[in-house]
């Protein structure tokens, strides 16, 4: 794997909410790469393997689509929700598994398999950075929402969302995101770095490693050219609410009164397991 040293060749704050352009990078990246600044890996560009790119399109072309109507170039956008979620306000009163872990068994277990290989790749290439973050994480969540001990709280499957440049506010600070994509059919969709001047290429089967809070980010236009075409990234990250979870007992207790009070005997989440909890089964 090649090394790129990087450096920040202006501010691109102002670009949030914008779309990105070809004119706003100089580079495509489309080998495997670590990227350093003054020395120091910030970031990783590489392949999976291929087991595990098959697994990724099995969800890509079997998770169902939400109730959005948003569409891309008239292709429907899906935006699927795996592992755990915070708790919201009245709507969502506890921290829980979401009900896609429950929907969508399969696929949960075959985006946690990806989970764990990539959380391999990432103490194999970025030891450092890798324990910094499994502390920080530890630190802060509860293990009950670390699924097989991984860290990551969360996974999401993007498929077809072109998203603008943004920053990833929602995220535990200090804690790099994994990003690895699927596609087929499809040209463009390449990740850009403006502040840098490159794009990561966004091959089928490549993931990446790096900062998203601290680095704006967005994705390019893209082409679907078949009937079949889609573009999906899976996005394995910790949610910086769910820093505010207790343990899934006592989260479990909370969805047990709040529906009581409401009178929703629907809701049985008391005395459940654990397993059962975090894998969205009380919505049953």
């Amino acid at each position: 794997m090649k090394t790129k040293e990087i450096k920040k060749i202006k501010d691109c704050k102002g670009l949030i909410g914008t779309k990105p352009t070809k004119n706003q990078y100089t580079e495509l990246i489309t080998e495997p790469t670590i990227f350093t600044v003054e020395g120091k890996v910030v970031a990783v560009y590489d392949k999976i393997g291929e087991r595990f790119a098959i697994s990724a399109k099995k969800i890509s072309v079997t998770t169902k689509p939400n109730q959005s109507k948003r569409q891309y170039s008239g292709v429907p956008t899906i935006s699927s929700v795996f592992g755990a979620i915070p708790k919201n306000g009245v709507r969502s009163p506890s921290c829980k598994g979401t009900l896609r872990n429950q929907e969508e068994k399969n696929n949960f277990i075959l985006i946690t398999e990806l989970a764990k290989e990539l959380s391999e790749n990432y103490k194999k290439i970025l030891p450092e950075n890798y324990a910094k973050d499994v502390e920080c994480i530890r630190n802060s969540i509860e293990d009950d929402y670390l699924f097989d001990g991984l860290p990551f709280t969360t996974f999401n499957a993007n498929k077809n969302q072109l998203i603008k440049y943004h920053i990833d506010k929602g995220n535990l600070q200090g804690v790099m995101s994994n990003v690895l994509i699927s596609r087929q059919g499809v040209t463009g969709g390449e990740l850009v770095f403006p502040e840098y001047g490159f794009a990561l290429a966004q091959q089928d089967g490549f993931y990446s490693i790096f900062d998203g809070q601290k680095e704006v980010h967005g994705v390019a236009d893209c082409k679907f050219v078949s009937k079949e075409a889609y573009r999906c990234s899976f996005v394995f990250y910790t949610l910086e609410q769910m820093k505010h979870c207790a343990p899934y007992l006592e989260e479990m207790e909370n969805e047990k009164q709040h529906y009581t009070k409401k009178n929703n005997n629907r809701r049985k989440t008391f005395g459940m397991s654990k397993k059962d909890f975090l894998s969205g089964k009380y919505n049953e």
